[in-house]
């Protein structure tokens, strides 16, 4: 057993479990070390991120980052049989074709697709993995992935970097992405993130061509995803 690794833990567990806001000497006493060595583990658990002070009192407490380390509690077939009427619906309003996608990695995966009675669509195929940097939905994992975003910008120049860094920022505040002939030509996408617990647990985007799914179809499609999405209880199209 590592030691260091223990005690941070130890710490992190009696913090949780004594009510969230503790102080550095009850830290201490609790887990039996000195309080120089405590006040190490905490200010580098603090600047990681995962505990902060108390505003008003030197206590200390766990932050919401832990919540990212939480696996879902909902499984993906769960995922699939509660958001595969979202995405009939959408097809049948949009007349174009839907997509579900799961991340994996450094990549992502179209779990479910919803396709119109049309002549042209588009059919990407399920359970090929995809990259992420030129597609929609690939926009909106790396947007909520702090890691991912810090893995890819180690291989790519500083203008890529900054181009992401901005992309991403915007993403997250309009709650979408799209791609518009980024990752194959003459074709749009629509995507947007869907929420359990404050984590992303899935992508729900629409696809056509350019020639008849441009801004005003993607906006109305956005729109309508948005809203069938609000609908469902256990999701969220927000991070809340």
């Amino acid at each position: 057993m590592i030691q260091s690794i223990s005690r941070a833990f130890e710490i992190l567990e009696y913090i949780a479990f004594n009510g969230n806001f503790v102080r550095l000497n009850d830290i201490a006493d609790a887990v039996g070390l000195k309080k120089t060595t405590v006040h190490n583990f905490l200010n580098t658990l603090k600047e990681l991120g995962y505990i902060e002070q108390d505003e008003l009192t030197p206590r200390y407490r766990i932050t919401y980052k832990f919540q990212c380390l939480y696996s879902p509690d909902v499984s993906l077939f769960q995922i699939k049989k509660e958001l595969r009427p979202v995405l009939e619906s959408i097809t049948e309003f949009t007349k174009e074709t839907s997509y579900l996608a799961i991340q994996m990695g450094s990549y992502f995966r179209h779990e479910l697709k919803c396709e119109p009675n049309r002549s042209v669509r588009i059919s990407l195929e399920l359970g090929k993995e995809y990259e992420m940097t030129t597609t929609a939905i690939g926009k909106v994992f790396l947007s909520y992935s702090d890691h991912l975003q810090t893995s890819l910008t180690k291989f790519n120049d500083e203008n890529f970097n900054q181009k992401l860094k901005q992309e991403t920022k915007q993403i997250k505040e309009n709650g979408f992405a799209t791609d518009l002939g980024q990752y194959e030509e003459d074709l749009n996408c629509v995507a947007v993130p869907v929420f359990h617990q404050r984590k992303v647990v899935a992508v729900v985007c629409v696809s056509g061509p350019a020639y008849r799914f441009g801004e005003n179809e993607i906006s109305t499609s956005l729109k309508k995803m948005k809203e069938l999405l609000s609908q469902l209880e256990k999701y969220s199209v927000k991070q809340v």
